[in-house]
């Protein structure tokens, strides 16, 4: 069995986009610099598979469409399946943005723990955490014109916490 048929659409759905949401908690969790941060994290989701390199799950989840037109029907589906779910899910401020990841990575973490070998969940969730510590670090916080700031920001580091904790990777671990 592949690792995709280890897993109904609702749940590959939720390992596929818990990368990008928690790229955009993180990018919430305090103001300034978000451009730089979510292509930040867009850049370490794609990294994912070169520093997992023995993630069958990480490469099956970004496995690039075979041309355009299936590309833009992904995006579209992704985004659209994003909104509904959020909307379902009545998410209406930053804070209520910010505890739905966590509960996100909660349920990931059960997900690859349940199915997946323990090399193999270990990956998805340390290659998660490392989205979020790539958003994270992307950008100072605060100061003027460039000087000044902190590179993590409390409320980052409040959210890498909760993140790190829900999805069971020790905190400040991460190694690949």
């Amino acid at each position: 069995m592949s690792i995709r048929e280890q897993f109904d659409d609702d749940e590959w759905f939720l390992l596929g986009s818990a990368p990008a949401m928690i790229a955009a908690a993180m990018s919430s969790a305090s103001p300034g610099g978000a451009i730089r941060e979510m292509v930040a994290g867009m850049r370490r989701t794609v990294e994912g598979g070169q520093a997992y390199p023995d993630s069958e799950l990480i490469a099956t989840l970004l496995q690039k469409a075979s041309n355009w037109d299936e590309a833009k029907e992904k995006a579209g589906d992704y985004r659209e399946r994003s909104r509904k779910r959020l909307e379902a899910a009545g998410i209406t401020s930053r804070e209520a943005l910010l505890d739905q990841v966590v509960d996100d990575c909660e349920a990931v973490a059960a997900l690859v723990d349940e199915r997946c070998d323990e090399r193999e969940a270990s990956a998805y969730k340390r290659w998660c955490v490392s989205i979020a510590r790539a958003v994270a670090e992307a950008a100072k916080e605060g100061g003027f014109l460039g000087f000044g700031g902190e590179r993590v920001s409390e409320g980052e580091r409040a959210m890498m916490a909760r993140i790190e904790s829900a999805l069971g990777v020790e905190s400040g671990v991460l190694s690949a």
